[in-house]
């Protein structure tokens, strides 16, 4: 029985570290999606008409990095409270790995061509897929009893702000067939949310 239970044990320092190395590479590799104007002529004039086409990937750049910090704070938290690590739930953060590995691919895509109803409809899609996998793992973290259940005020906070962003990523799925730059706004709305509850997060102590 004492085999069973190391057997699906996993060091939890190990993988903290592998998970902290794999995130901040993907968060790095979004920036290399914004590309330096290249133009065979450069002169202010130029560079002031490239450097206007960047801005849009620029913000989804910031968006992006912001969606993926706010991942990285709650699941730091979880991880923080977590009893022990299981194969099935470092199985389930590779689901969530999964989904953060494509966020450079669907930033440069959605955000690179904004006015495009299928390019936003991929990103709002990915970050929707996201916000999922980390429901699911946190989920799964209650149900088998890795982390204690606490009912403080910041955890009933951070349970709102994560299902409203959740409905309003599918409500941006839909929007980018009808208006793809409201659609990118909604997705904006997601970081900035988490970000005022994590720095007012003393008003939320139990």
């Amino acid at each position: 029985m004492e085999f069973k239970h190391e057997f699906i044990k996993i060091e939890k320092e190990r993988f903290v570290t592998f998970l902290d190395a794999l995130m901040a590479i993907i968060m790095t590799i979004m920036v290399l999606e914004i590309k330096i104007p290249d133009v065979e002529t450069l002169t202010d004039e130029t560079l002031r008409h490239e450097l206007r086409k960047a801005v849009t990937p620029l913000i989804g750049f910031f968006v992006s990095f912001g969606t993926l910090t706010m991942i990285w704070l709650s699941h730091n938290d979880l991880m923080r409270d977590i009893k022990g690590i299981t194969k099935q739930f470092a199985l389930l953060n590779f689901l969530l790995i999964l989904a953060m590995a494509l966020v450079p691919f669907s930033t440069a895509l959605g955000w690179g061509y904004s006015k495009t109803s299928l390019a936003v409809f991929i990103y709002a899609l990915n970050i929707f897929l996201l916000s999922a996998a980390f429901s699911i793992l946190y989920g799964f973290s209650i149900v088998k009893k890795l982390i204690p259940v606490t009912a403080s005020q910041y955890n009933r906070a951070k349970m709102i702000v994560s299902f409203s962003g959740m409905a309003l990523l599918v409500i941006a799925m839909f929007l980018s067939f009808v208006n793809p730059d409201l659609s990118l706004s909604l997705t904006a709305l997601i970081p900035l949310a988490h970000t005022v509850l994590t720095v007012f997060a003393y008003k939320f102590k139990s």
